[in-house]
């Protein structure tokens, strides 16, 4: 996939005048996708199999591209002292920010990651012309923009089906956002992974916010950390079932917040 330009914690790199651009490669390339598992081990049967105990992603996503200016915005490519502060400025941080990239077959449309940069100088004459730009996330796959669920529960022990959408499996803490519409007891069950999560003595016009693992409440009255059972809400899929069936104990308005993961690198 050809990447031309990237946007980083909101500016674009075409805003700057430049592009992504290579200074010399045969065109093959073999790139690592990410999601790399370890698989640990256990020898059994004097070697004869080797049972699984635990597994783990090994690394986190990294890349290296390079940049220039772009000549149909500036003839003059060499890059000035003043414009290459900017763009360390810019790029070179000591914390992870939101990186989208922008490709020709818009394979990254909608995606993202979190990620700083180092960067290598590119001269040529003793002139800089270009910089080389070595990326390290903090994960070791993509994301997809947040995806905002809003369920309206208009009764007593409703049902609701939602859907994720998310490349790995296993389960994701939400953000939620719970408008409670009768007073009692809050319950919401996940058939999926037989998860239960319940909130005693909620009251009507309350609102309930759940940011794993923090929940708060609008009601300073409510004391909230001791009617909670501490089973915070999960989205859940196996790779043959991503249907999460929730039963509602009571009339609210729920508003789900979270980003699917997607399993490609750059």
């Amino acid at each position: 996939m050809y990447i031309f330009d990237f946007e980083y914690d909101g500016l674009c790199l075409s805003d700057m005048g430049y592009i992504v651009c290579n200074f010399g490669s045969s065109g093959l390339q073999t790139i690592s996708n990410g999601s790399e598992i370890n698989f640990n081990t256990v020898s059994t049967f004097n070697g004869a199999k080797h049972e699984l105990v635990s597994s783990e992603y090994r690394n986190c996503l990294t890349a290296t591209f390079q940049i220039c200016k772009n000549s149909c915005q500036d003839s003059n490519l060499e890059i000035r002292r003043d414009d290459f502060r900017d763009l360390t400025s810019w790029l070179n941080r000591k914390e992870f920010h939101k990186l989208k990239l922008i490709s020709q077959d818009d394979a990254y449309t909608d995606l993202y990651f979190e990620a700083s940069f180092n960067i290598s100088r590119i001269e040529i004459d003793g002139k800089l012309y270009g910089l080389e730009l070595e990326v390290t996330t903090n994960r070791p796959f993509a994301l997809l923009e947040p995806r905002v669920i809003t369920i309206k529960n208009l009764v007593i022990n409703g049902t609701k089906t939602i859907l994720d959408v998310s490349d790995e499996e296993g389960y994701i803490y939400p953000h939620m956002e719970i408008q409670i519409n009768q007073s009692g007891t809050l319950s919401i069950f996940n058939e999926l992974d037989n998860r239960l999560m319940v909130i005693n003595n909620c009251s009507v016009g309350e609102v309930i916010t759940l940011d794993y693992p923090i929940i708060q409440t609008s009601y300073n009255s409510h004391n909230i950390q001791d009617d909670f059972n501490w089973t915070f809400f999960r989205i859940v899929n196996t790779f043959k079932n991503k249907t999460n069936n929730l039963t509602i104990s009571l009339p609210c308005i729920i508003k789900i917040e979270y980003s699917p993961i997607v399993k490609l690198g750059f």
